[in-house]
């Protein structure tokens, strides 16, 4: 699924939904506020909302706005609730988010244990969605092309930074990553970030552990497409490798395509924990949903993995 109308997309879970003017006392000190917004067709497109400047020059602006319902995990459909599904259809719900993400972050989430509670308390809920086309010409582009979305997800986190100090405001959530976090997490994660002069990775993408059989596991990424990225897996046994040692090697996997672009390709290999040795594998269709593209680390000796992790369809280089 390709970026479309909206660049980023991440949100802010309520107890009770905030108003627009409080929107406003929360953003006003920090952030150029260029108009109100009253939304579109209904509910699903937005609604109360705020229009944030972030790059006038190439008309980049954030729209925050206020939907006082409960998050939409499901996509609806065309004849039942054709409300629901165009604006899912349009990414006004954020650019990859795909249906049963809240479900999922709250499932797998493996550094906060509250956070179940928040998928089942949150009453509302405030989008981030930052776009290039607001008010634009039909001859306009939908981005520019020196788009960057590392620089449009921090802005938009430090949007979401200052929402998250809101009475009301019980966590963070990111649909493209399925990621969910609370407001203490979220700022000691960005400031380790800023400290270390590293990417907030963990509170942009998620990172999951499955259980494959009886001896081999599958972890994996979600989220790296918001950064151009493909997202990634690894399968092993833990009886041989330590998952967090997996989970570093991901992290810094990521990390080291976030430095130098998409470079590690199918029929690579690269060092893993230990220094042993992990082929690389990509495909167009991931063990675990979200359905995305996926680069699958295995490691190269040993027993061979579970028929499932190579019976998926074709290989990248093969399409």
């Amino acid at each position: 699924m390709a970026k479309g109308f909206f660049t980023q997309g991440i949100s802010v879970l309520f107890e009770k939904a905030p108003t627009r003017v409080q929107l406003r006392e929360a953003l006003e000190p920090t952030f150029e506020i260029a108009r109100e917004d009253d939304g579109g067709d209904g509910w699903a497109q937005g609604r109360d909302g705020l229009i944030v400047t972030y790059r006038p020059d190439v008309n980049g602006y954030v729209n925050v706005d206020v939907v006082n319902r409960k998050w939409p995990d499901h996509m609806g459909d065309p004849a039942g609730e054709p409300e629901l599904f165009a604006a899912w259809t349009f990414g006004h719900f954020g650019p990859y988010a795909y249906p049963g993400n809240l479900e999922r972050a709250g499932e797998h989430n493996l550094t906060w244990e509250d956070a179940g509670d928040a998928v089942e308390n949150h009453e509302a809920f405030v989008r981030i969605r930052l776009s290039y086309v607001f008010g634009a010409g039909d001859d306009a582009p939908v981005m520019p092309g020196d788009c960057d979305p590392l620089h449009e997800l921090n802005f938009v986190y430090s949007l979401a930074g200052q929402l998250m100090a809101m009475p009301g405001a019980v966590a963070l959530f990111n649909p493209g990553g399925e990621v969910l976090t609370s407001g203490e997490m979220l700022a000691r994660s960005l400031q380790w970030s800023a400290d270390n002069e590293l990417e907030p990775l963990d509170v942009w993408s998620n990172l999951r552990f499955f259980q494959l059989d009886d001896s081999w596991s599958l972890m994996d990424t979600v989220g790296n497409a918001q950064f151009n990225l493909p997202d990634l897996e690894a399968v092993f046994q833990p009886a041989d490798h330590e998952p967090n040692d997996v989970a570093a090697l991901l992290r810094n996997i990521t990390g080291y395509l976030i430095e130098n672009g998409p470079v590690i390709e199918d029929g690579h290999t690269v060092d893993g924990p230990g220094g042993d040795t992990w082929g690389v594998h990509a495909f167009s269709d991931s063990l675990s949903s979200p359905p995305r593209d996926v680069l699958c680390f295995v490691p190269a000796e040993g027993n061979e993995p579970p028929a499932i992790v190579f019976d998926r369809g074709n290989s990248g280089d093969d399409e």
